[in-house]
């Protein structure tokens, strides 16, 4: 038996490393098989491994992804600890809500799902198996996020029943599924390789050629609503909005609105002499010497710059705990839970999910409670190098659109 136990906890890091490949079939199985493979160990300890080794195995990337992100500020120890930490935390439902009552599996086991989703826990809550819940029931909206619950709690107390039940249902929902939606077609989300432009060492002219590329691009698209990457603007003031104003007056003039990743410092704010003074040296310098960023504590704002016939800012509701988010240190971006989740714009209710709200389903289910029409992805993934990440984001946009029968769109930057 104890051999027996002991392949069922290797099988669930197996089930991790498949599910950060970001295939639709992983998570799919992660969510069959996971649940069963935790609650059917013989004790709260052996369940609790289990759901340990299928965290590890899911959230490798994070290790080699916040080393890269991160660089010399942070050693090799450093990142593995952040994962192991969120590994061993999103374990913790499990062994909790663990039981040898076959009737209270039914309950006991969404119940543990469901903690993972919600906040605290939730904030951290990367390889969801309630992902899959768009690809077994597509178009069923809550009704299939509450049968995706239902249904996991049945296939581990009944296992021969949850099996033939939710089979039978997702197969019956993917063929009537009659396709996934298509964005409106006068939005464009334009990807971009501008690297680390946000990160590191401030390089005023390559700042000043990044934004001439993004202005150029914007007035060239035949598209109404054009939406480029997270933190593609650096630092957006008072100023920058001075040295974009041609652009968002040609934008007015032709009826067309641009949603641009950017950084709102609440600090050091450049004065309109500053930024006018760096643009004539810019025009007439050939290269330029990169400047330390500001040292900590910084504190900024992640957001959507809109600008054109339209204006406004779109905060970022949930930022990159530790690293961003810095809950117990000055600086960083602040968590922002109970902001808009939906924006309305060219006639449709955008719910935008920058970068690491996309991976975690607490912030895209509560976006789905205020009926968007649209999803719009915005991320900065020149860090995730050599790592699943871009992938997984997509997966997660792609899944919660076919459940909710919501078209996405999903700008990147590399």
């Amino acid at each position: 038996m104890k051999i027996q136990h002991t392949l069922r906890c290797l099988a669930t890091v197996v089930l991790g490393l498949a599910v950060s490949s970001a295939h639709p079939a992983s998570i799919v199985a992660a969510f069959l098989l996971l649940p069963a493979f935790t609650f059917r160990q013989p004790s709260r300890r052996i369940c609790y491994a289990a759901a340990t080794g299928y965290y590890a195995g899911a959230l490798w990337p994070l290790a080699v992804g916040a080393k890269n992100f991160f660089g010399p500020d942070v050693s090799v120890v450093g990142a593995i600890v952040f994962w192991a930490v969120c590994g061993m935390l999103l374990a913790l439902p499990y062994a909790l809500l663990w039981t040898e009552k076959t009737q209270q599996l039914l309950w006991r086991v969404p119940l543990a799902l469901l903690i993972g989703v919600i906040p605290p826990l939730g904030l951290i809550g990367f390889a969801s198996p309630l992902t899959a819940s768009g690809f077994l029931f597509p178009a069923w909206s809550w009704g299939g996020f509450a049968l995706s619950l239902a249904g996991c709690g049945l296939i581990v107390a009944y296992p021969k029943v949850g099996f033939l039940s939710l089979i039978t249902m997702a197969l019956m929902a993917n063929i009537l599924h009659p396709g996934d939606r298509q964005p409106p077609s006068d939005w464009q989300a334009v990807d971009t390789h501008l690297g680390a432009i946000s990160h590191g060492p401030v390089s005023p002219l390559r700042e000043y050629l990044a934004a001439q590329d993004i202005q150029a691009l914007a007035v060239a698209s035949s598209a109404r609503i054009v939406v480029f990457p997270e933190s593609v603007v650096p630092r957006w003031t008072r100023s920058t909005d001075l040295f974009w104003k041609p652009t968002i007056d040609a934008l007015r003039q032709n009826g067309k609105v641009v949603v641009i990743g950017a950084l709102i410092p609440e600090s050091l704010p450049l004065s309109n002499t500053d930024i006018h003074a760096a643009i004539d040296l810019l025009r007439t310098a050939q290269a330029a010497q990169p400047i330390p960023r500001p040292a900590e504590p910084y504190s900024y704002r992640n957001v959507a710059i809109i600008r054109g016939t339209k204006s406004g800012i779109f905060f970022q509701r949930v930022p990159v705990p530790v690293s961003v988010w810095k809950p117990f240190s000055r600086g960083g971006a602040p968590l922002d839970l109970g902001g808009p989740a939906v924006l309305e714009l060219g006639g449709e209710r955008a719910a935008l999910l920058i970068c690491y709200e996309q991976v975690i389903p607490w912030t895209v289910l509560t976006a789905a409670l205020a009926h968007p029409t649209l999803f719009v992805g915005m991320s900065n993934d020149h860090w995730a190098t050599r790592t699943p990440i871009r992938q997984w984001q997509a997966l997660c946009l792609r899944a919660w659109s076919r459940l909710f029968s919501v078209p996405y769109l999903l700008a990147v930057n590399t």
